[in-house]
């Protein structure tokens, strides 16, 4: 027989280790894999910044271009042929709208107009052109493109310094001539500023060339590994693994084309080295191995423990159990603890205890059973006794109403047929809903039998303002406002008393609402006692202890069981006059 603590380690490395360490292989990879799928993304949204600063510089450029481009003022003075010297400066004069122009734009580090016309005078912005210029390259495009701007990465006809620059041609708004060629030269320090906040190391590369870079200590080598990397379509939005700057690094290389303009694109690289883009990763999975194996480790000690602790609670249970088969019932009443072994033990104590005691248990039952027996019957022979007495005096009525029809006396089988009904009704209703019908049948024959006693001292109506064939309500709600109507206002009244009762169903607030009203022309109720009558129904159980001797449900407790039923909003309100009558109303929303 394999024990249960060795049950416990194997099902411990089946079950659980195993599956663990399979887990957390399969959970390690894909940690790498995410995380360095992360890297990249991160990577990729640098590079995306990067890109979009540097697209946000060139299009600062291009936007002073449109502005010089359309300035009607510069138009004229490019195309006006002058013969004063004092003329040309004049005019100049009304052109320092473009040195605010140049300081407004941090991206530009300066800007040139080529201009043919030779009566002009050479200043920092307007330069005549010379053979040298007119047979560059960029100069014969800017004119054949006619005005539509590109990028070249040129030396400056004036400072001899490289800049990577925006050039178009000019031509006349309203004759279409050619005005000059515009130059504008990028401010390379922002730009450079830009790429040294970078991470990682960052180069712009344009047309065979590394424009900027965030280590200006690169090496001419490692600028043309850049541009073979950049020439290479395979490589775009890839990491490629080189040996650079004597590191191993991986390169990533977006190219991208500033917009509203021609002509070639530019290429951002960004340098990354191997060993900084693993290391926070290597560092995470080594953690995470780390706490799987502690928690292994742990499980395992804990698991250790708790099967000998196991162990030990199996040989005491078994002990027990072994001395109550042998017949020995005394045995110790615990084995410590507070867990299912020490549960077992306890029953196990009991039971042995009850074997020991079985005669007297079964003696005690026996009487027990007895004793029940003989409560069940005089509980048989009450609720017979209840049924006997209503049936007995329904008979009795019965009799009485037969021999009076016998002896002639119709009205006083009829007031006996009344009551009759009236009594068998109250007596078989319980605490549920019946139909209003049966309830308003109920209130006639009470009303016929006080109409037989007061003759034509009170007369009453029942008005029913709506179908009360399918409506319900809580039994014997109206029977005690129209005995209080009866009892305290019309008793004393010599004649011409009346009780009228109003039934009506309606929707009020997008709410159904039924409203029994029940008004009489009764002595009425002073207002003092009309205050405090109402100051009793506004409080919850408030008219219990005022009715508490009372043997009429009253009209306190009806309310208190219409709020119960129906809720809140429901109950019992009351309007009085003294001298001219009462009336009640009983709101139940349904």
């Amino acid at each position: 027989m394999v024990s249960l603590k060795k049950s416990l380690r194997v099902l411990f490395f089946v079950l659980f280790l195993i599956p663990v360490i399979s887990l957390s292989l399969i959970f390690i990879y894909f940690l790498y894999d995410t995380m360095l799928d992360r890297e990249m993304k991160n990577v990729q949204t640098s590079l995306a910044q990067t890109e979009l600063i540097f697209n946000n510089t060139l299009r600062q450029v291009r936007n002073l271009s449109d502005r010089i481009y359309i300035s009607k003022p510069l138009q004229n003075v490019m195309l006006k042929k002058y013969d004063d010297i004092q003329q040309v400066y004049s005019d100049y004069s009304k052109l320092d709208y473009l040195e605010s122009y140049l300081h407004s734009s941090a991206e530009t580090g300066s800007f040139r107009i080529y201009t043919h016309n030779q009566t002009l005078l050479d200043n920092q912005f307007i330069i005549k052109v010379t053979p040298n210029i007119m047979a560059e390259d960029w100069y014969e495009r800017a004119r054949r493109i006619k005005g539509q701007p590109f990028w070249i990465y040129k030396q400056d006809s004036i400072s001899k310094k490289y800049y990577l620059s925006l050039i178009r041609s000019l031509w006349s708004s309203s004759n279409g001539e050619f005005v000059g060629v515009l130059v504008i030269n990028v401010n390379p320090i922002p730009i450079q500023n830009n790429l040294s906040n970078l991470i990682y190391q960052t180069a712009i590369l344009f047309d065979n060339e590394v424009l900027y870079t965030s280590d200006e200590t690169i090496s001419d080598s490692d600028k043309l590994l850049l541009i073979k990397n950049a020439k290479n379509p395979s490589f775009l939005s890839k990491m490629q693994r080189i040996t650079f700057h004597g590191e191993r690094v991986g390169i990533f290389t977006e190219m991208f084309s500033p917009e509203n303009t021609v002509g070639l694109s530019f290429f951002i690289s960004y340098i990354i080295p191997i060993k900084q883009l693993y290391n926070s990763i290597y560092f995470i999975l080594v953690v995470s191995l780390l706490v799987i194996i502690i928690l292994i480790l742990l499980s395992y000690f804990v698991i250790a423990i708790y099967s000998n602790y196991i162990n030990e609670r199996v040989k005491k249970v078994q002990k027990g159990i072994s001395n109550v088969i042998e017949n020995n019932f005394e045995i110790s009443s615990s084995i410590g603890g507070n867990d299912e072994f020490s549960q077992i033990y306890e029953n196990l104590y009991e039971m042995s205890g009850n074997i020991k005691n079985l005669i007297d248990k079964v003696y005690t039952q026996n009487l027990e059973k007895e004793q029940l027996a003989a409560r069940q019957s005089e509980i048989s022979f009450k609720m017979l006794s209840a049924q006997i007495n209503p049936h007995f005096l329904f008979n009795t009525l019965e009799t009485i109403r037969m021999k009076s029809i016998t002896r002639g006396e119709k009205e006083v089988a009829t007031m006996l047929k009344l009551l009759a009904s009236l009594l068998r009704y109250n007596l078989t209703v319980k605490g549920k809903p019946v139909p209003l019908i049966d309830e308003i049948n109920a209130i006639q024959n009470y009303l016929n039998i006080q109409h037989m006693r007061f003759g034509e001292r009170i007369s009453y109506d029942v008005v029913t303002l709506c179908d009360i064939q399918h409506l319900s309500i809580l039994p014997l709600l109206i029977q005690p406002i129209v005995e209080n109507s009866f009892t305290h206002g019309l008793e004393s009244k010599e004649s011409g008393g009346f009780i009228y009762i109003f039934v009506n169903y309606e929707e009020e607030a997008n709410q159904k609402v039924l409203t029994i009203s029940v008004k009489d022309n009764g002595c009425g109720i002073s207002e003092e006692k009309l205050a405090e009558i109402r100051k009793n129904l506004a409080v919850q159980g408030g008219g219990i202890l005022v009715e508490k001797n009372s043997n009429s449900i009253g009209m306190y407790n009806v309310n208190e069981r219409i709020k119960l039923f129906y809720g809140e909003k429901s109950g019992i309100s009351i309007e009085s006059k003294v001298g001219e009558g009462t009336t009640v109303f009983l709101k139940i929303y349904q």
